[in-house]
């Protein structure tokens, strides 16, 4: 059995470490955010079953007791039934509302394992993976409330999803929980991984192998499908949008926090540049990226006329997914606690200033 809330000094004193680190930082001073998806053509459409799924999720999960305020708080800022219902826009209601669970359980493995010895964060994998792999099995007396929410979420979703969807969700959730094990690793050794490895590594530590899942819940693809070359490469490309622009967003309250697992970061340290240059080095990176999502998209095969009508659907269930987590990212306030909607216009940003780490969780508020 494991308790969720045994290490909140953990992430004070990690924490106070980075802020030794030799970077350079202004605070008061305005960086501008690239636009990453000014050439993309997909725009804002939001799912009409939201205010629905939004009102049911959110009452599942004030059911569960024993969420601590850090993450009650985050879940508040986060807004995540708005993430689900822009990013699947094109699912049925039931989607919607598996995507909405999920969504909720993904933000809060996050919320726990930051704050978390990398042990820990393996016993959380281990009991959340448990949950999913046995849904149908009563988890533990005493349990971490996050096993039940886990098994509640994919015994509900299972009615929904196609056998493959079932098989690769498992599999992409259990490579994510893999890799936030190792960013736990990085914590403790204050890393900063250089710029090729740390984009190697995001893309399996983003979790969106999951994530994509919710799209294809009621197709039947089969695996030629999925690991077609050309498909192989606009999912990829999709999900590294996703988290290069959520590396963005996210920079300004994880850099006052200290933490440095953001590509924004990695730049800055190895290649000893400012922030702005490095947010440039993004927003060039992310123009490259929607330049080959559209080629190879012109370029997507034939699977005969029964498959053609679903692959379409999932192409275009990734882009939305790119797009929605972008408007997502400035109509909720899980980055921008103030101003989001003007700083998606003027993409000016005020650099917020480092935190005093010496200070109770509660200053720490879940502000992700």
């Amino acid at each position: 059995m494991m308790n969720c809330i045994p290490s909140f000094k953990f992430r004070a004193c990690n924490r106070l470490k980075v802020h030794n680190r030799k970077m350079s930082y202004d605070s008061g001073s305005v960086f501008i955010l690239p636009d990453p998806l000014a050439e993309w053509p997909w725009k804002r459409n939001i799912s009409p079953h939201y205010l629905q799924t939004q009102a049911e999720s959110s009452a599942w999960i004030r059911s569960f007791n024993g969420l601590p305020p850090h993450v009650q708080r985050a879940l508040h800022l986060g807004e995540f039934e708005l993430l689900a219902s822009l990013a699947y826009s094109l699912e049925s209601k039931d989607v919607i509302r598996a995507g909405c669970d999920y969504i909720i359980l993904f933000a809060l493995f996050d919320e726990y394992s930051d704050v978390m010895t990398p042990h820990e964060v393996r016993q959380l994998a281990m009991m959340v993976m448990d949950a999913l792999q046995n849904p149908d099995k009563a988890r533990p007396a005493g349990e971490c409330v996050l096993g039940e929410i886990a098994r509640q979420f994919w015994q509900s979703s299972l009615k929904f999803a196609s056998e493959g969807a079932r098989r690769r969700f498992i599999k992409g959730f259990d490579e994510y929980t893999t890799k936030v094990v190792e960013e736990a690793q990085d914590r403790v050794q204050d890393l900063i991984r250089n710029i090729d490895d740390y984009i190697l590594f995001r893309r399996s530590a983003v979790g969106m192998k999951a994530t994509y899942v919710f799209i294809e819940f009621s197709l039947d693809l089969p695996d030629e499908s999925f690991e077609h070359p050309i498909i192989q490469r606009l999912t990829d490309t999709s999900s590294d949008l996703i988290w290069l622009i959520n590396d963005m967003y996210s920079y300004n309250v994880e850099q006052a926090r200290g933490e440095n697992h953001n590509i924004v970061a990695s730049l800055m340290h190895h290649k000893n540049i400012g922030v702005n240059e490095a947010m440039e080095w993004v927003g060039d990176y992310c123009s490259k990226l929607t330049r080959n999502f559209l080629n190879d998209l012109r370029d997507v095969p034939s699977f005969g006329e029964e498959l053609d009508g679903q692959v379409q659907h999932y192409l275009n269930g990734l882009a939305y997914c790119v797009r929605g987590n972008d408007s997502w990212s400035f109509e909720t306030r899980r980055y921008f606690v103030e101003g989001g909607l003007d700083i998606q216009k003027t993409r000016r940003v005020v650099l917020l200033p480092r935190r005093n780490l010496q200070i109770n969780e509660d200053v720490l508020d879940g502000v992700l």
